[in-house]
């Protein structure tokens, strides 16, 4: 397994002692036809990928702290954590390509790379330590914009992808390559956390083709024709598509290397070269000048892929049959050349067509919505919840001249030794603190609807107890205090207001 892209060989020394800087890249093949049964099932289909993701996110997180240390330290990832966080990204990628149907391909159980519909490629280089130290606080920016997207695509739009799908076998061309778009920028989101590069995330609303061969706009060297990847010194441009005479590589998937586009023997390219040198034309010197100029080597073609036609921008492969599909990055812009098809697997370029930078468009808008609707649904739950809570503190506030009147009742009366003037005082007493209690709970605000019914009860309860004591306290002799005593309950009303009290209570404790 290797971590690195275009290396010769594959090897991490080879891959990080290259300065430049370079973004994580994703290739993906384009729309085409899926079986609707898989579409119905497929959240089903990624449940075991997504049990041994969940175990694999753990040792990244273990990983990436290491690796964070490393790269503090000694400026660039280690090539373990290198290795393990590109496999797992890679791993996660596909998986979460195929559940948002993307592709129709089962993804393999493996962090190696394979020829898949959707590829991932990295090459981790030096890092600056000071963005190391500082990497969430770079990182908040491109969180920001990643969740917005994410809400937007894949949540009402991938239902609504789901169904479309669903119901005709395939996703319509400008939707696919806004939802690659959106997969791309979470992917490189991830890269830039895990420090598998040191380029910012870009590319939202895919790349931008000139007319000419030099590659996609804001592409660094690496993305153009290698020594030892794709067209060799010597070769000679024609027009079409198809090897050349002389040319090694054959159309279609070229021999497996240790690498992706892992150079010729060295022997062989010198024996090659006299006999190429006396029929090359004036391209071979074109393409040595434009070698001579910044290409760097170790960008070419991954293993496995189709190879590349001199002049042709690096990436895009000449037309074989599999993923390619009409309209996938064939929108012709203003002053710029309509690019090529992706063929073979996929390319590594991603060109949005016009539709395509709409919908992208839509997903941010939609994001900002659904992230608004759901801060405003957590600050009506949070609201709800700190008004109950200040509603049982009111409400035990409330309770406590009660219950201190209470208590003290039994003790007063007893005081008064018979004296009807001394109790009925006690009453008027008790009958003022039920009242101004019942005051109390009408005033409180409530959190919902049962909360306010049960303070209405409490409310009641407490009002009928006041008045039974302000009658009490109204008496003029002890034959008209001991009748009012026995028919007005004024027991069973004490109980009332307390059981009401204790379901009030309770309904605000679990608000």
């Amino acid at each position: 397994m290797s971590a690195y892209y275009a290396s010769p060989g594959g090897s991490p020394a080879a891959a990080t002692a290259q300065e430049e800087l370079a973004p994580v890249l994703v290739a993906f093949a384009g729309s085409a036809p899926q079986s609707r049964l898989t579409v119905l099932i497929r959240l089903l289909m990624v449940i075991p990928h997504l049990i041994v993701l969940w175990a694999l996110a753990i040792a990244a997180y273990v990983v990436v702290i290491i690796g964070w240390f490393g790269a503090l330290f000694t400026g660039r990832l280690p090539d373990f954590a290198a290795d393990y966080l590109a496999g797992f990204v890679r791993w996660q990628t596909r998986v979460f390509g195929y559940a948002i149907l993307l592709t129709d391909v089962y993804p393999p159980f493996t962090l190696d790379d394979a020829d898949y519909p959707i590829r991932v490629a990295v090459r981790p280089g030096r890092l600056n330590r000071l963005a190391v130290l500082f990497r969430f606080i770079l990182l908040i920016p491109a969180w920001i914009i990643e969740a917005v997207l994410s809400y937007g695509a894949f949540t009402l739009v991938q239902i609504v992808s789901w169904l479309i799908v669903l119901v005709t076998g395939r996703m319509p061309d400008s939707l696919y390559q806004a939802m690659a778009a959106a997969l791309r920028y979470q992917v490189r989101v991830i890269g830039f956390t895990f420090m598998l590069t040191s380029t910012y995330p870009w590319g939202l609303y895919g790349d931008l083709v000139p007319a000419g061969p030099t590659g996609p706009v804001g592409a660094q060297p690496e993305y153009e024709a290698q020594h030892g990847f794709g067209p060799q010194p010597g070769d000679e441009a024609q027009p079409g598509f198809g090897p050349q005479p002389g040319d090694e590589a054959q159309p279609g998937y070229s021999a497996q290397q240790p690498a992706y586009g892992a150079p010729e023997p060295q022997e062989a390219q010198e024996a090659q070269e006299p006999q190429k040198a006396q029929e090359a034309p004036e391209p071979h010197e074109a393409q040595q000048a434009h070698e001579a100029q910044g290409a760097q080597p170790g960008y070419g073609d991954p293993q496995g892929w189709v190879t590349q036609t001199p002049g042709e921008p690096q990436g895009w492969s000449t037309q074989q049959p599999g993923y390619a599909q009409p309209g996938y990055g064939q929108q012709p812009q203003p002053e710029y050349a309509p690019p090529p098809a992706a063929t073979g697997l996929a390319s590594w370029w991603l060109v949005l067509s016009s539709r395509a930078k709409a919908l992208v468009t839509i997903f941010l808008v939609l994001g900002v919505l659904f992230a608004a609707a759901e801060g405003a649904l957590e600050a009506a739950v949070t609201s709800n919840t700190v008004t109950a809570a200040q509603a049982s503190s009111q409400l035990q506030a409330a309770a406590v001249p009660v219950n201190s009147v209470l208590s003290s009742y039994s003790a007063k009366v007893d005081a008064c030794n018979g004296q009807l003037s001394c109790v009925t005082a006690a009453d008027r007493t008790v009958s003022d603190t039920y009242s101004t209690f019942a005051t109390q709970v009408r005033s409180i605000s409530m959190p919902n609807a049962q909360t306010s019914a049960d303070a209405e009860s409490l409310a009641s309860s407490a009002s009928h107890v006041a008045s039974i004591f302000a009658s009490l306290g109204a008496a003029t002799s002890v034959t008209q205090y001991q009748n009012i005593a026995n028919s007005s309950g004024v027991q069973q009303a004490v109980s009332q207001v307390s059981q009401d009290y204790t379901t009030l209570a309770n309904h605000l404790t679990n608000s």
